[in-house]
């Protein structure tokens, strides 16, 4: 047990200076590192990696829609796994910046509220050493009333067909197609979303917006990699309105190392303009994808930057997606 928590220390997933732990997914530098422990004096060690702390009956659901659908293992792990996004630059490509005054134009004509809850769509890949990945395909929305009451859903999605809507923004919201449901929850009149991370109104102001996100995910004030995931969470409670659109769109535009990387179709058939990503230890790169009308966020896509054959991984493969629909 000793040594065991020596190596949990030496991976450091939560460091001594990011304040009070809260109850969040891990970011992708603290997943890697524990994913990556040293086992070599242990015999070899199963070492599981699930994105966004999805529960293990909603995984073991998902593949076996997976399975059901193809038939056979490998044919379901081909049939729903990615292929990365791919950017092609050109002179028509619109920069950040431009990006950027579009999305506080829009603001200053209408800046509108940001709306408690979110839609979009999600893949992550789960290993097991030596193993072929399971895949995880779904799809959530959560709503909530004006009394508090709300509504969340989440559902797995079909990979036969990958970026078709399976849940109809109803009332209530309800899955459509051939869906499996993995959760359903309602909530009573006044929670009105108390039981999540970022459940006080985001403030305005990009300055602001970046303090508000560190309360939630300690370091987003200070480390950009911090900060896209801090983004990412936070647009998984929250729809933007115009002018928090315009102060995170602001945020990205002050990251240092981001890059453009060209007009992409993304998952759900939309255009986009991409900017890449890449933090110097993570062994990851991050693509994110804009509205280059008003600066939403459609996409974020994590891939990973070098081999890695004890877990069947490429330099390029897809770690980790996610499309917002809404």
């Amino acid at each position: 047990m000793t040594d065991e928590l020596d190596l949990l220390r030496e991976a450091d997933p939560v460091s001594a200076d990011t304040g009070p732990w809260r109850d969040r997914p891990l970011n992708a530098r603290a997943e890697l590192l524990l994913r990556r422990l040293p086992s070599q004096d242990r015999g070899r060690r199963t070492v599981r990696r699930v994105i966004w702390s999805l529960e293990a009956a909603a995984a073991a659901t998902v593949l076996a829609l997976a399975l059901a659908v193809s038939g056979t293992p490998s044919s379901a792990v081909a049939a729903s796994r990615p292929v990365p996004l791919v950017a092609h630059g050109s002179r028509a490509d619109v920069s950040l910046a431009e990006i950027v005054r579009r999305a506080r134009t829009a603001a200053e004509e209408s800046p509108g509220k940001s709306g408690r809850g979110s839609h979009f769509q999600s893949w992550a890949l789960s290993m097991k050493s030596g193993e072929d990945p399971v895949t995880l395909p779904r799809e959530s929305l959560t709503r909530w009333n004006a009394d508090g009451s709300g509504f969340s859903l989440e559902v797995a999605t079909d990979p036969r067909h990958p970026g078709r809507p399976v849940i109809a923004n109803g009332t209530p919201p309800h899955a459509v197609h051939d869906a499996k449901v993995l959760s359903e929850v309602k909530y009573p009149a006044g929670i009105n979303g108390a039981n999540e991370s970022y459940f006080e109104d985001p403030p305005a102001g990009a300055s602001a917006l970046r303090a508000y996100l560190a309360v939630w995910s300690p370091g987003a004030d200070r480390d950009p990699a911090e900060l896209i995931s801090a983004i990412e969470s936070f647009l998984s409670v929250w729809t933007p309105g115009p002018r928090q659109r315009a102060d995170i769109v602001t945020l990205l535009s002050r990251i240092e190392g981001l890059r453009p990387a060209g007009k992409v179709i993304d998952r759900l058939g939309r255009e986009g303009q991409a900017f890449r990503f890449t933090p110097a230890s993570a062994g990851m790169r991050k693509l994110i994808v804009l509205d280059p009308d008003d600066g939403s966020v459609l996409d974020v896509e994590e891939t990973v930057t070098r081999d890695d054959p004890e877990y069947r991984l490429k330099a390029g493969d897809v770690m980790s997606y996610k499309a917002w629909m809404s």
